[in-house]
């Protein structure tokens, strides 16, 4: 008789800020090239320190070539977290986009990461 194992859970879905998210992964090529959110973060005390959030029509590409990778490895003490919030395509693509900048900004502000719209590490624009 053949041994039948129950489904196994996806151990890397969980909820947080109101959405299902698929996470903490340690390398961003486990990101699917899909349309939605990412959490950038690094290891905390009890959970992940969010550092970066970003929208993409592609996640995983976004994250590979996002400017700011660097700063990400730099500031990652504990080494880098990869999330991802994975919205569906919407009737039109502004409207999945909107989608998307309204989830990302509502993480900013309840986790206020880092980096993104005002980066700490950058200069200011000088003055004439």
């Amino acid at each position: 008789m053949a041994t039948v194992l129950a489904p196994r859970a996806d151990e890397s879905l969980f909820k947080r800020w109101g959405h299902r998210v698929v996470g903490w992964f340690s390398s961003p090529y486990e990101l699917e090239g899909r349309p939605g959110v990412f959490v950038i973060a690094t290891q905390g005390f009890r959970q992940p320190f969010v550092l970066d959030v970003g929208e993409s029509d592609n996640v995983r590409d976004c994250v590979l070539t996002n400017e700011r990778r660097s700063f990400w490895r730099r500031n990652a003490l504990g080494g880098l977290l990869y999330a991802a919030l994975y919205t569906e395509t919407e009737q039109s693509p502004f409207l999945d986009e909107f989608h998307r900048r309204n989830i990302e900004q509502h993480i900013r502000t309840v986790e206020q990461p880092v980096f993104g719209v005002r980066d700490l590490f950058t200069r200011p624009h000088d003055v004439m």
